[in-house]
C-alpha cells in the first residue's frame, strides 16, 4: 500500500459516496454496441498518451509555462487542438 494508492482509492470512493448521499448515483449502460468499441479504443489512446507524456498535465503542461520551456506551450497547443477536434467528434456521433 502507498500513499498514491490511498490517496486515489479514497477519492474514488469518497466521490462515490458523496453521489449516493446526493442521489446523483446510477449505473448506466450504453444503447448502442458500438459506444463499447469507441470506450475501449478511447481508453487506450489515453493510456498510451499518458505513457508518452510520463506524467500528468500538471508536470507536462503547469510546470513546463511556468519555467517558459517549449514543450510545455506545445503541449497546451496539442491540448486546445486535440479538445477541439474532440468536440467535433462528439458532436457528430451523438
Amino acid at each position: 500500500m502507498t500513499w498514491g494508492l490511498m490517496i486515489n482509492g479514497g477519492m474514488i470512493f469518497g466521490a462515490f459516496i458523496g453521489a449516493v448521499l446526493a442521489g446523483e448515483f446510477k449505473i448506466r449502460l450504453p444503447r448502442k454496441k458500438r459506444r463499447y468499441l469507441q470506450a475501449f479504443i478511447g481508453g487506450l489512446l489515453m493510456g498510451y498518451g499518458a505513457g508518452l507524456a510520463a506524467g500528468c498535465t500538471i508536470g507536462g503542461f503547469f510546470s513546463s509555462v511556468s519555467s517558459l520551456g517549449l514543450n510545455g506551450f506545445a503541449f497546451g497547443g496539442a491540448l486546445a487542438l486535440g479538445a477541439f477536434f474532440g468536440v467535433q467528434v462528439i458532436k457528430r456521433i451523438g
